[in-house]
């Protein structure tokens, strides 16, 4: 679990601009508040990142990612809020003014529900998306222990978020439109 005190300090950065970094399912993230394109530019600047991947943005409920996306079926909302033992990342049609810094050069933007308990309290606290990323250089290898977040970017984020990863393998990617599984 995450104490009060750590999760005041992460909201904190979080609304202030800035970039923390925090477990997740499988490996520690970068994340920061989606409508703040200063602090993603950060967060691809520390990853050396091409703005034209695009990122994953987090959320506790589907209703948080509402303003990002095109609306869902019910059939797809369905799919989307059924909880899985492995966490699912879904492709799903976005607004035009998404920006794409967070969308990359795609009509889509990247959303998953999170389970872990860590990033849940984070966006529930926030009550907004929260942008993830792996915590690492692009092609490095991912950060899962806060020692190897500390040894390695605690000078170029804001707040470190300490906890455990959920030990699970990368989330899957599934497009909502085809049912395409671009990552098993």
């Amino acid at each position: 679990m995450i104490s009060r005190w750590q999760l005041d300090c992460a909201v904190k950065a979080i609304d202030c601009g800035g970039v923390i970094a925090y477990p997740t399912e499988s490996v520690f993230g970068l994340g920061c508040d989606p409508y703040h394109n200063d602090a993603i530019k950060k967060i691809l600047s520390i990853k050396k990142r091409p703005a034209y991947k695009g990122l994953i943005i987090l959320v506790s409920d589907i209703a948080q990612a509402e303003p990002f996306l095109q609306p869902l079926s019910k059939q797809q909302l369905q799919r989307v809020n059924i909880p899985r033992e492995r966490a699912i990342t879904w492709l799903i049609p976005c607004q035009p003014e998404v920006s794409p810094l967070l969308r990359g050069h795609f009509r889509s933007l990247a959303v998953r529900i999170t389970q872990h308990p860590i990033a849940r309290a984070i966006c529930e606290s926030t009550n907004t998306p929260l942008v993830s990323t792996s915590c690492n250089i692009a092609g490095k290898s991912e950060l899962k222990t806060t020692m190897a977040v500390r040894n390695h970017m605690k000078a170029k984020i804001d707040w470190l978020v300490d906890g455990k990863c959920g030990g699970q393998a990368p989330s899957q990617i599934i497009d909502i439109t085809n049912d395409r599984v671009l990552r098993h």
